[in-house]
């Protein structure tokens, strides 16, 4: 009897315990529920410099935690990396965390369904970061918000070698006439003016940005990338062209322009041979790392007197991150980003000597020469992104990069130039 008993009871118990374990699910609390743990893959196009250094830093301080999820980097050089990432993306075997270079790439990688959306996110951190409004367009598309921006780089510089100006009586040019003067006394003194390295089309584009912003203005440059009021043909942006030809047609670059890569630029730079190499802000972020043998100068790309617009600059938000909806562990992925958006992330970033997004990591903890490109950006009064990452890569990587070089050659003229971007967008949109 009383065995009968004790088994009725153990029943009741045990239906009382079926009954209530979905109560007890829901008003558990969160540290009863489990955690995401497990590896998180991460790739991105950090190989070098502050770029580099920050993110190695940045996964092992990430790793020292403890904390059951574990970041793996797979770093994969720039030139290879778009190939990659798509090739990843389309087969379905992407990484849980992914960097990029926004805008275009945003809106071409979630059309296809690839990205978390992260828009609950984005709407409960931007006050977390400065140049909220830029960060959305560089990872928005269809009104929702596809990844976090992370680091702002500035395109609106030249770099100099002082001792080569100082040795030849040259100041440092603040138009562009004395610029081209400057470049003419050097040529005579038997130095190489410029370095460049444009193989790979990128950096001869990067001047033809330079004078678009001049000529055309980043209004006009929009209206032509939507067509809508403005082409590429247009005698603003075939002026442009031709003003970087004319740098080619005046033997201003150094002897292997067209066939040297950036690396090879930069050593052509760094070895004395060349007085100025133009070139983004990420050059500078790797100074802490390894610094150059001779104090190199910063200075504003320089202005014609007679340019339509004087306060629009290159520059833009380039590295954002994302978790491709086939992340094997996006919960944990999650975590890492929630991560990255704090402020000991953010100080990591920029004391390596990048542009953190997150408001005031900059300011006070990236190196001097960062600090004051920063400064530059809230004095434009407009900035436009590089412009392959606002065009289709058939148009961006193909025509403008292939076209670029091919005014420094000779074998296309600026008009031909022009005909060939607009060409290519209005194929790509039809």
């Amino acid at each position: 009897m009383v065995n009968h008993e004790r088994h009725r009871m153990s029943l009741f118990l045990v239906g009382i315990i079926v009954l209530l374990a979905p109560m007890l699910a829901l008003t558990a609390p969160a540290s009863w529920a489990a955690q995401p743990s497990g590896d998180v893959s991460l790739w991105t196009e950090f190989t070098q410099g502050g770029e580099g250094a920050g993110i190695e830093e940045l996964v092992e301080t990430w790793n020292a935690m403890d904390n059951g999820i574990t970041v793996t980097h797979r770093p994969i050089g720039n030139e290879e990396f778009f190939t990659v990432i798509r090739t990843a993306l389309a087969g379905g075997e992407p990484p849980d965390v992914m960097q990029y270079e926004g805008y275009q790439q945003t809106r071409d990688f979630a059309a296809a369904g690839q990205l978390t959306d992260l828009t609950q996110w984005w709407e409960a951190n931007q006050d977390r970061f400065t140049l909220s409004e830029a960060g959305e367009r560089a990872c928005t598309f269809e009104g929702k918000i596809y990844c976090m921006p992370y680091t702002y780089h500035t395109g609106w510089q030249i770099y100099y070698n002082t001792e080569i100006l100082e040795a030849n009586g040259i100041e440092v040019p603040q138009t562009w006439e004395e610029f081209v003067a400057a470049m003419d006394t050097l040529k005579a003194a038997g130095i190489t003016p410029i370095a460049l390295g444009a193989i790979d089309g990128w950096p001869a584009e990067h001047w033809w940005m330079a004078f678009l912003v001049q000529r055309c203005g980043v209004e006009t440059v929009y209206q032509a990338i939507e067509q809508n009021g403005a082409s590429f043909t247009d005698e603003c942006f075939v002026q442009a062209a031709a003003d970087l030809q004319s740098l080619a047609q005046g033997e201003y670059f150094s002897a292997g322009a067209t066939g040297d890569d950036y690396p090879a630029a930069q050593a052509v730079f760094l070895s004395g041979q060349a007085a100025f190499f133009q070139t983004g802000s990420w050059w500078a972020s790797g100074w802490e790392q390894t610094p150059p043998t001779f104090e190199v100068g910063v200075m504003p790309f320089p202005r014609f007197e007679d340019a339509a617009f004087t306060e629009d600059v290159t520059g833009a938000v380039t590295h954002v991150f994302a978790i491709p909806t086939g992340a094997q562990n996006p919960e944990a992925a999650m975590e890492v980003l929630d991560w990255m958006a704090t402020e000991e992330a953010a100080i990591i970033w920029a004391r390596n000597g990048n542009m953190s997004l997150i408001s005031g990591a900059v300011e006070g903890n990236a190196p001097e020469v960062i600090q004051e490109l920063w400064a530059t950006v809230g004095d434009a009064s407009a900035a436009l992104p590089w412009i392959e990452n606002e065009l289709p890569p058939g148009v961006g990587e193909d025509k403008v990069y292939s076209g670029s070089v091919a005014l420094l050659t000779g074998d296309m003229t600026p008009e031909e130039f022009g005909q060939s971007i607009q060409d290519a967008l209005e194929a790509s949109t039809t």
